[in-house]
């Protein structure tokens, strides 16, 4: 049975709204709420270093349009890599495993499914288009083990050895937005209930996955500086002050982000200051 915590951290990933099937390929710009069509897009998000995109995990339409997006950055530059949310560094040898051929798919569905709770159908094609194309892989996340000792202990509760394995330093903090929509999450998760989770510690680790996010791309980049990565993780991951205003912490790279719809929170609507694309949803 899934912890409190382990709940709430799943419910912090998924909150995200989906965009509907079948909607055109094309965008809003936030800088003017233009439309623009995916192409068009393309042109602007190539130039980049890194494009983060927002991922709702169990909206199978939504990764329709991330594959869509893959398709195009892989053709306007074949040096690309795909950063995922879904494995954790420990399983980078399986991903370059997988992507260079090696593994069947019901061998690399069995390490999937041990690092990813979501049905694998649901990521599927990208996996598979990544392996039939050579398009290197790169795990994003935090070992679950590190990631659990930070939500119950808070980051001094990790011995030296453990932040070897993490990025260097420890600045696992949320900037505001983030830190107010965990706030309001957890309001409405236990109401006037006290939390059984220590919020200070949830925000370390969420921090924690943005800081690990950014050091996992930066790393891959300083060794492969001709390739582009398309980045796929949680909406509140993706957003500009999650993992994308980490990477300053660890170079000087470009990037763009572009979100799934976010109307369903009103009391946050997203500005040029959270992404610079959005993908509307179906009316």
């Amino acid at each position: 049975m899934k912890t409190l915590a382990a709940m709430t951290l799943g419910i912090f990933l998924t909150l995200a709204t989906s965009i509907g099937a079948g909607a055109a390929t094309t965008l809003v710009r936030m800088s003017d709420h233009q439309p623009v069509e995916l192409g068009k897009c393309v042109e602007e998000l190539g130039r980049s270093d890194v494009i983060f995109v927002g991922d709702t995990h169990d909206d199978p339409d939504l990764h329709n349009k991330q594959m869509e997006l893959i398709r195009a950055l892989y053709a306007k530059n074949p040096q690309l890599a795909i950063g995922v949310e879904m494995f954790t560094s420990e399983s980078q040898a399986a991903l370059d495993g997988w992507t260079r051929g090696k593994l069947d798919e019901p061998a690399f569905e069995a390490i999937y499914a041990r690092n990813w709770s979501y049905d694998w159908r649901l990521y599927r094609d990208i996996f598979i288009f990544a392996r039939d194309n050579r398009i290197p892989m790169i795990a994003l996340n935090v070992p679950k083990r590190l990631i659990a000792k930070v939500v119950r202990f808070g980051p001094q509760g990790l011995s030296e050895e453990e932040r070897k394995e993490l990025p260097p330093g420890d600045p696992w903090t949320l900037a505001p937005r983030q830190a107010e929509f965990l706030k309001r999450l957890q309001e409405q998760v236990f109401g006037n209930r006290p939390a059984r989770l220590n919020r200070a510690n949830f925000e370390a680790a969420q921090g924690l996955r943005n800081h690990t996010f950014a050091y996992r791309i930066e790393q891959y980049l300083e060794k492969t500086p001709k390739a582009k990565v398309i980045a796929i993780a949680g909406t509140w991951h993706a957003i500009k002050h999650g993992a994308p205003d980490s990477l300053k912490d660890y170079g000087k790279l470009s990037y763009k982000v572009v979100l799934p719809d976010l109307v369903d929170f009103e009391w946050q609507k997203p500005t040029p200051e959270d992404l610079d694309y959005l993908m509307p949803r179906r009316k």
